[in-house]
């Protein structure tokens, strides 16, 4: 597997040219940042795991105590249980999410106490994407914005006490949500992450998080190996 064609037949032409490109055409040096890239990844994607389920449980609680206030379910993503506003923002997205769920539940191994089971809201939950939270905090559609400002007015800054209840909290901690999306959807595809600010984008996740809890940021960095990997970027030595 030592030569340009051997690599564009195995990792894919397209791929692996933008590797090739950046190693100056030496097909040794684009390996090594091709695995380079490989373990950055991996180390990003442990990152966002943490950050999307600690983000996630913390709006879902506000989104449950307002729902229930609205319309007097806490369990906002099953059918017919939606206030109005949430509905309007997330109802494909829920739907589908349901959906996915329901397969999930018929999947389950034979025997498993919950096969088939009837969908819970938990279940629906872990479902949805990072970009459907995203989209609630309104600066990945602009199309949302109005009503994800009056979510974030009603209920979702209770999920962020840290910050300051007002909309300029939102756009903010909105737009860091849109860059980690974008973050992991390259992650998630086995996107190229060299011209991606790793950096920046790992204190997107701790700002986010210490707007929950100051205690988050710190639980979530136990173990961590972005800014190691990050370091050793083999391109620092071709310099």
């Amino acid at each position: 597997m030592g030569t340009k064609d051997d690599l564009d037949n195995m990792l894919g032409g397209a791929r692996f040219e933008k590797y090739f490109t950046v190693a100056g055409e030496d097909v040794e040096k684009a390996v090594q940042l091709y695995r380079w890239n490989t373990r950055l990844a991996g180390a990003c994607h442990a990152q966002l795991s943490y950050f999307e389920v600690l983000t996630r449980n913390a709006m879902n609680r506000s989104l449950q105590d307002w729902n229930h206030q609205e319309c007097g379910h806490r369990d906002w993503s099953l059918e017919h249980q939606s206030a109005d506003l949430l509905y309007e923002m997330l109802n494909r997205p829920m739907s589908q999410a349901r959906k996915w769920a329901s397969k999930e539940s018929r999947r389950r191994r034979k025997g498993h106490v919950r096969k088939n089971a009837p969908l819970i809201h938990d279940d629906v939950v872990a479902q949805l994407t990072l970009g459907n939270w995203s989209t609630l905090l309104g600066e990945a559609l602009p199309v949302h914005r109005p009503n994800a400002q009056l979510l974030w007015q009603n209920c979702l800054h209770t999920a962020f006490p840290n910050v300051d209840p007002g909309d300029r909290s939102r756009a903010d901690l909105g737009k860091k949500f849109e860059r980690l999306t974008h973050l992991r959807n390259r992650v998630s595809h086995q996107e190229n992450l060299l011209e991606t600010n790793v950096r920046s984008r790992l204190n997107d996740m701790l700002a986010v998080l210490n707007a929950i809890n100051e205690s988050y940021p710190s639980w979530a960095m136990v173990g961590s190996q972005v800014r190691q990997v990050a370091q050793e970027d083999p391109r620092k030595d071709w310099e």
